[in-house]
């Protein structure tokens, strides 16, 4: 077979740029090759077959580039086959540093991606635009604070919630050190924060969010996400080097959650400029890639060393075009005065989110009047805020109907051919934004004042009707009432029958069809508190 013909029908290949600094005698080309031996095969180059070498498995080294700025440096542009990644996470990571981590005087200047790892890693799920769009803010920076220090009660947490929200700021998130002390412990405090925000946004009109800390081990993190999404959190902070990269890429994309990535433990990655990875690769790309819309770093000047060029890098690569990935937002932070969102405003422009904590929390006059004059500054410089309407999301059979007038709670609701008295039939859902096809409803216990943590609805599907097919955090019960219908469980399909009590896990993507001639009908119990289902194509 000839070359032309192998490199036609090769898989496709992604590039990584590495600037890799000679300190002895050795050869660039020497330093070159041993690179791409050690990223891929990791033997002698004199054991590798030609069968493996015809695969072009090894590393290829594409363009070796002297930099005239920094002595003995070169930037050598090396090709991976993309499947050598397995598309996944730990050994993406792998391929792109994982021995060569462990030397000397290799620095990862850029990551160039084929489409194959554009579809693997889907990135931000919410992005610049979604996130706006559920905040209904444009035209300027976002403000974020962060409620500290750790050590408060979980009432005095709550507190500093509420007055971060009365004074405008659009994100409240945990500071990264709380996590699930004993003195503020993760489920209260995540109700009681949220609650919070909730109430403090009826008072303002606004959609600010709050933001809890995921970090439990690693047999708590699902369920710490999951119980947040049932308290209607929209949003979690998270360290992808505290609980794992692929943890993160795992929660933004079975979860309909905002990611923002805290960098914490990854400081050793940058501090050397001539080995790891600079800001702009591993809190910008790779981050991006995880799935993090939001990327918290030190922003120039403040308790970190970072440097204006670094911290324009990291914003430029967040919001660059990349494949199909969303954009996400550049977050600098890490001691930042009220009197350097001017310079901040210059450095970054409008798609920014600036986090500022410390400095309203000791602002003299207090911290909703720290919070005011935040907003105030951002303002001076972004005159053309637009707040618009939040666009209500996709409707569910979960969402949870409003209490009609003259209907309560009832000792007993009489039947009568499938239909209860004292409750209306109503639209499965409010819209057909979703695929779904003769379903009807009843709400029968929960919505109407009853004191109970749960709901009771009856749905009926008629002949060759069908819910929608979606996930979410809350489980259901289903009792067959009616006829036979099947409930699809992943891709295994179920009979249920009259009296059959069936069980939809947490996350497990799930539909009723009505396949006979005759209505189907179920109750279906569920949390009166829940989360919104998440479609499922």
């Amino acid at each position: 077979m000839s070359s032309s013909s192998l490199h036609h029908e090769s898989p496709s290949r992604f590039q990584v740029v590495y600037r890799i600094t000679r300190r002895n005698e050795t050869s660039i080309e020497s330093l070159a090759r041993d690179l791409v031996i050690e990223q891929t095969v990791e033997c002698p180059p004199e054991s590798l077959s030609q069968e493996i070498l015809g695969k072009r498995i090894v590393g290829e080294i594409q363009e070796m580039v002297p930099m005239d700025s920094i002595q003995g440096a070169f930037d050598v542009t090396v090709s991976y086959r993309s499947d050598t990644t397995g598309f996944t996470v730990p050994q993406f990571l792998n391929v792109l540093f994982g021995n060569t981590s462990i030397k000397n005087n290799v620095s990862i200047q850029d990551i160039r991606f084929d489409t194959s790892l554009h579809q693997a890693f889907r990135g931000p799920g919410f992005g610049v635009a979604g996130i706006r769009e559920l905040l209904g803010v444009y035209g300027r920076p976002l403000a974020c604070t962060a409620i500290k220090p750790m050590g408060l009660t979980t009432g005095q947490l709550a507190e500093l919630t509420t007055q971060f929200a009365l004074g405008g700021a659009d994100i409240v998130k945990d500071d990264h050190g709380i996590s699930n002390q004993h003195f503020h412990p993760f489920e209260q405090r995540v109700c009681a924060c949220q609650e919070a925000i909730t109430k403090a946004n009826a008072r303002t009109g606004k959609n600010s969010m709050y933001f809890p800390m995921i970090s439990g081990r690693f047999d708590q993190l699902e369920r710490q996400v999951q119980w947040a999404v049932r308290q209607g959190i929209r949003g979690i902070l998270i360290a992808p080097f505290l609980v794992g990269p692929d943890t993160v890429r795992y929660l933004s994309e079975t979860y309909n959650l905002i990611i923002m990535g805290h960098p914490a433990l990854s400081g050793t990655f940058f501090h050397d400029p001539s080995h790891g990875m600079p800001p702009a690769v591993l809190l910008g790309t790779i981050f991006r890639m995880l799935g993090a819309d939001i990327s918290i770093f030190p922003h120039a000047g403040g308790r970190f060393a970072f440097t204006e060029k670094q911290c324009s890098d990291l914003a430029n690569t967040l919001r660059r075009d990349e494949g199909q990935w969303k954009k996400s937002y550049p977050c600098p932070a890490g001691g930042m005065s009220l009197d350097r969102i001017e310079a901040m405003s210059a450095l970054y422009g409008v798609d920014t989110v600036f986090l500022i904590g410390g400095a309203i929390l000791k602002h003299p006059e207090g911290v909703l009047e720290g919070t005011r004059v935040f907003m105030d500054r951002i303002r001076e410089h972004f005159p053309n805020e637009q707040a618009r309407r939040v666009s209500d999301e996709s409707p569910s059979s979960c969402e949870l109907p409003a209490r009609r007038q003259g209907f309560g709670p009832a000792t007993v609701l009489r039947h009568k051919d499938y239909r209860w008295s004292d409750r209306e039939v109503t639209a499965y859902k409010s819209d057909d934004s979703c695929s779904f096809r003769g379903i009807s409803r009843q709400e029968l216990t929960g919505p109407f004042g009853e004191q109970t943590s749960f709901d009771v609805r009856y749905f009926e599907i008629e002949p060759g009707g069908h819910s929608s097919k979606e996930r979410h955090a809350h489980e259901h019960i289903i009792i067959g009432v009616r006829g036979t219908g099947k409930l699809l469980k992943g891709s295994v399909l179920i009979d249920v029958n009259i009296h059959d009590v069936a069980r939809v896990a947490t996350m497990e993507p799930h539909q009723l069809r009505n396949d006979s001639t005759e209505p189907f009908g179920f109750f279906c119990i569920v949390d009166h508190n829940r989360d919104r289902p998440i479609p499922v194509e």
